[in-house]
C-alpha cells in the first residue's frame, strides 16, 4: 500500500501546482467556472496513473536461494513502519470527520426553516450545505434577524447552486484524496483553493443576471457571514468563508470575461499531462539482442524471517519456495508459497519476511516494468552447535595426526 501512495505523488504534486497556481494568478483572467472545472483532472490523472497496463509484464524464471539461520535476536516487523504511520494519520483525520459530522447531525432542527430542505442547526454558523449524500441547507437561528428578505433569497440561492453543482459530491472527493495523502502539504494548499474555485463559481452563476442593487446587497451579506466566519477549512461548503472574502468581492465590483487563448493555453497543458501520465504506463515494445537483457532479481533489502520456536525445539530443517512478482517499486508482490518442507512449518514466518523484501527495479527500454513468475527458496538452516573443550582438543589431536 505505502508503494502506490509514494508512487502517486509525482503526478499528484505536479497537477496541483499547475491548479494551485491558476486558482491564485488566473481565475479573473481564465474565467471562475472555467478554472473551477479544470479541478476535474485530479481524479482523471489519478485513475489514469493506476490504469492495470503492468498486467503486460516481463516473465522470468529467475530462481535464487537464501540460507536462513538461527539469530540471538531477530527483527520481526508486522507491519512497516511507513505505513503505520500513514494509517494513523488516516485514521485520526476520517476520525474527525466522522465526529464533525455528526456533531452537525444531531445539531440539525426538526423544524424547517424558510423553505423546503433548509433547516435551522446550531452549528451552522453562515448558512451551509451540509452532507455527502442527501445534502441539507442548514442556517444559523440568526439568519432571519441578520439577513433583509432579499439577501435571504441570494444567500440560499447560492446554496442551491451548490446543490446543483453536486458540490457535496466533489467535496467527498477532494476530503477522500486529501485523507489519503494527508501527509502531503501541497494536498491541503490544493484543497484551500479548490474551495476558493468553488465559492467564486457559485458567485459567478447567482450574480450574472442580477442588477447592481442586488450585487450590493450580495456583498453585504457575504461581509456579514465572513465576520463570524472562520478562517480553517470547513468540511462542507460555506457562504461567507472568510478567507476567500477579498476575491470574491473584487470579482463582484469588477467581473471579467475569461480569455479564450488562455482558456486553451490551460487545456493544452492539461491535455499534455493527462497524455504523459497514460504513456508513461504503457510498457515499452519488447526488445531485441543486448537491450533485451534486464536486471537480474537481486534484493537490495533483505528482512531475515523468524526461525519458528518449534523448529529449533525439534531440530527442524527445511525450506519454503515461493513464487513471486516485483513490482515497478521494486516490491514483492502475488506472493505463494509453492513448496515447502517440512509442509507448514516455515511458511508463515517466511512469508511475513518475503513481504517486506525490496528488489532493484527491471529496467526495459529505459522504464521500470513489472516482473512476474519469479522463485525463491529460503532455506533454514540450524547453525552447528558451538565446540566445547573436549571436542576442541579431539579435533586438534585429530588434526596432528592426519597431517603427521
Amino acid at each position: 500500500m505505502i508503494d502506490w501512495i509514494i508512487a502517486q505523488q509525482g503526478v499528484l504534486c505536479v497537477a496541483l501546482l499547475l491548479l494551485i497556481g491558476a486558482e491564485h494568478f488566473y481565475t479573473r483572467k481564465m474565467g471562475v467556472l472555467f478554472t473551477y472545472k479544470l479541478w476535474f483532472f485530479v481524479p482523471v490523472l489519478l485513475v489514469l496513473n493506476n490504469l492495470p497496463f503492468n498486467m503486460m509484464a516481463i516473465p522470468s524464471n529467475n530462481f535464487t536461494r537464501f540460507v536462513v539461520g538461527v539469530k540471538p535476536s531477530v527483527e520481526h516487523m508486522e507491519l512497516n513502519v511507513l505505513f503505520s504511520l500513514w494509517a494513523i494519520g488516516v485514521s485520526a483525520i476520517s476520525a474527525y470527520v466522522l465526529v464533525h459530522h455528526f456533531s452537525t447531525w444531531r445539531s440539525i432542527s426538526k423544524q424547517k426553516a424558510v423553505q423546503t430542505n433548509a433547516y435551522y442547526s446550531s452549528k451552522a454558523i453562515t448558512p451551509m450545505l451540509f452532507g455527502f449524500i442527501a445534502p441539507k441547507v442548514l442556517l444559523p437561528y440568526t439568519f432571519k434577524s441578520t439577513f433583509s428578505l432579499s439577501q435571504q433569497a441570494l444567500v440560499l440561492e447560492h446554496e442551491q447552486v451548490h446543490r446543483t453543482h453536486k458540490d457535496h459530491w466533489w467535496n467527498t472527493l477532494a476530503l477522500c484524496i486529501a485523507i489519503a495523502f494527508w501527509f502531503n502539504p501541497l494536498v491541503w494548499l490544493a484543497l484551500r483553493s479548490f474551495r476558493v474555485n468553488q465559492e467564486l463559481a457559485c458567485d459567478h452563476v447567482v450574480l450574472q443576471n442580477k442588477t447592481q442593487a442586488d450585487k450590493l446587497n450580495y456583498a453585504k451579506a457575504l461581509v456579514q457571514c465572513a465576520e463570524h466566519c472562520s478562517s480553517t477549512i470547513n468540511l462542507y461548503p460555506t457562504f461567507g468563508e472568510k478567507s476567500t472574502m477579498i476575491k470574491r468581492l473584487n470579482l463582484i465590483q469588477k467581473p471579467k470575461t475569461g480569455s479564450k487563448m488562455l482558456g486553451a493555453a490551460a487545456l493544452t497543458i492539461a491535455a499534455l499531462l493527462t497524455a504523459n501520465t497514460t504513456l508513461a504506463n504503457v510498457p515499452p515494445p519488447p526488445l531485441k539482442g543486448a537491450d533485451a537483457k534486464i536486471n537480474e532479481a537481486m534484493p537490495v533489502k533483505r528482512v531475515e524471517p523468524a526461525y519458528p520456536t518449534k523448529a529449533i525445539k525439534e531440530n527442524l530443517e527445511g525450506y519454503v519456495v515461493f513464487k513471486f512478482d516485483i513490482t515497478e517499486t521494486g516490491a514483492t508482490d502475488n506472493i505463494e508459497v509453492v513448496k515447502s518442507s517440512p509442509e507448514g512449518v516455515f511458511d508463515k514466518t517466511a512469508m511475513i519476511a518475503f513481504k517486506q523484501w525490496q528488489y532493484k527495479p527491471a529496467i526495459k527500454g529505459g522504464a521500470s516494468v513489472r516482473q512476474k513468475g519469479l522463485l525463491v527458496q529460503l532455506d533454514f538452516k540450524l547453525a552447528p552447535e558451538p565446540l566445547n573443550a573436549k571436542t576442541k582438543v579431539k579435533a586438534k589431536e585429530k588434526l596432528s595426526s592426519s597431517s603427521m
